[in-house]
């Protein structure tokens, strides 16, 4: 599973020398500002709209990021659901088979449970990501062998038609899932959010005739509020890192552990 390195890289920190970078644009607009001759009808150029709609832009690009990343939250946190009533349905028809089949479909069940939490709790260390999935493809396997291998085996048919009906849904909805993790927001409207947030700042230190020193606190809070609208679309559009995390789903799955525990 390959990520970029925009990707990679903590939300916090991102936003932290984007609001950096903001604050340093406005100075620097403000900079430039003096090389150029003072015109008494600058107020009623062209140049106030052309400011308005940068600005006006840059909102539209925020809330497009915004859109994109509410729907990878909430398309990750019905995935979630969707893959624990799976497993639990396909965990329970392993009692239609016999002590000895059904305590080794459990083990093999409880290993590839474990594989996928791992999988969803370390997404950010790839090692440990490499790992659970080598460890679920073992235990899925298993699965699958031993439930064909019941197949055959004389008035086996419901049983068995039950519960590989239950393990292609269980392995369809995992890759799904791995696949739609393995997708982000493109890079390019990222990057042309975060040139727009430091080309809006640096307009608006350019275009400010005069700036007074209470003035600052509307900068600071702009550029604050930006980046804190821009950390929250980063961190939604990351659903199993950062703060805002699909906790629901993530706990439903861990919740499973319990059908063990209840049938021992």
């Amino acid at each position: 599973m390959y990520f970029s390195l925009l990707h990679r890289t903590e939300a916090v920190i991102i936003c932290v020398v984007v609001f950096a970078g903001m604050v340093i644009f406005f100075i620097f607009g403000r900079f430039i500002n003096r090389f150029f001759p003072k015109d008494d009808d600058e107020s009623k150029s062209g140049i106030s709209a052309l400011a308005a709609s940068l600005f006006g832009l840059f909102g539209f690009i925020l809330a497009f990021t915004f859109g994109i990343s509410g729907h990878r939250y909430e398309t990750t946190r019905d995935i979630f659901i969707s893959e624990c009533d799976y497993i639990s349905t396909a965990i329970l028809r392993s009692d239609l088979y016999s002590d000895s089949v059904r305590q080794a479909f459990r083990k093999d069940f409880r290993n590839y449970l474990e594989a996928r939490i791992s999988l969803y709790s370390n997404v950010a260390d790839m090692a440990l990501v490499n790992q659970s999935k080598s460890d679920g493809r073992d235990a899925k396997m298993r699965l699958w062998r031993r439930a064909t291998d019941q197949s055959k085996l004389p008035n086996m048919l419901i049983p068995s038609n039950n519960m590989v009906s239950a393990l292609n849904n269980m392995f369809d909805i995992a890759n799904r899932r791995d696949v739609y993790l393995k997708t982000t927001i493109p890079d390019p409207i990222i990057y042309m959010l975060f040139i727009l947030a430091l080309v809006s700042s640096f307009t608006a230190g350019f275009t400010r005739p005069v700036l007074r020193r209470k003035d600052w606190i509307v900068v600071i809070c702009y550029a604050f509020f930006s980046t804190l609208i821009i950390y929250i679309t980063l961190d939604l559009g990351r659903p199993l890192r950062g703060l805002i995390k699909a906790e629901t789903g993530e706990r439903a799955i861990i919740e499973l552990r319990n059908l063990f525990i209840e049938k021992r």
